[in-house]
């Protein structure tokens, strides 16, 4: 096998990976592509300048897809509350675009702060999961709906993480969902939260622009991503439906203490 050939080949299975966790957990996946984007962004000569906004750009589309397809059974058994996914999501947004403004309109934000900080929050959403009492109330009011989404929105302005990681445990604790219905709601959420910011970098332009490029969004790259993305999103889907939810909420804090790792050990 040729090394192109392998690239792509690698690109298809951190797709593959990538959806199949954003189906089980409710997540967006931004942990399996991240890391994976960066290494071939570099490859294909992305520039320093560029880097960061093309890994953004590229895993914001990613996570966009896993989100929408992830989403389609629950649509199409009406097991999503309309209301809940238009109130957390638009929140999620207005609390986003907040955050991002305040950070550039000053030099407040340190990220080595809010690291720990956000680290700290995970460690508590990791106890709280684990601890989780069963329950069947699945809606969310408006007030805790807004609540979730300006917390939501703004952890994810402040780090470039957050989405599904944040909503499910706060579904859960606030919202008394189990995790089954906190990671269908989140997962459907997602596409919500990142759209804007996916709109934002495809139409802005790097310093330097690769052939096959459109804005930030380099398909050679991507798409080899999507495809493996929309091969097993919905094998995620069907199988947190099969599983108890004790075993999704092991799973799930095995993915936040993964995250916080990948944290901890990012310069």
């Amino acid at each position: 096998m040729n090394e192109s050939l392998f690239d792509i080949f690698l690109l298809i299975l951190s797709g593959c990976i990538g959806g199949f966790i954003s189906g089980l957990l409710g997540v967006g996946g931004g942990i399996i592509f991240v890391p994976i984007l960066d290494y071939f962004l570099i490859k294909k000569g992305i520039e320093t300048r560029d880097l960061v906004p093309s890994i953004l750009a590229n895993s914001f589309f990613a996570i966009f897809v896993s989100g929408i397809k992830g989403s389609i059974p629950a649509f199409k058994s009406n097991s999503i509350h309309i209301r809940s996914l238009i109130v957390v999501g638009s929140s999620a947004i207005i609390g986003g675009i907040i955050t991002t403004s305040l950070i550039n309109s000053g030099e407040w934000y340190s990220p080595a702060i809010f690291k720990i900080i956000f680290c700290a929050l995970l460690i508590f959403t990791l106890i709280k999961t684990l601890i989780h009492i069963q329950t069947t109330s699945g809606v969310l009011t408006d007030k805790l709906g807004l609540a979730i989404g300006l917390i939501t929105g703004a952890i994810a302005g402040l780090s470039g993480l957050g989405g599904g990681i944040i909503m499910v445990p706060l579904f859960m604790m606030l919202g008394h969902m189990n995790i089954k219905q906190a990671s269908t709601l989140s997962l459907a959420i997602i596409p919500i939260l990142v759209f804007p910011n996916l709109v934002f970098y495809a139409i802005s332009q790097p310093v330097h622009s690769l052939y096959g490029s459109t804005g930030h969004l380099v398909w050679p790259v991507v798409i080899p991503i999507i495809i493996g993305v929309l091969f097993t999103v919905k094998a995620g889907v069907n199988t947190a439906n099969k599983l108890s939810t004790k075993i999704i909420k092991i799973i799930f804090a095995g993915f936040v203490f993964l995250t916080i790792l990948r944290i901890l050990t990012t310069v």
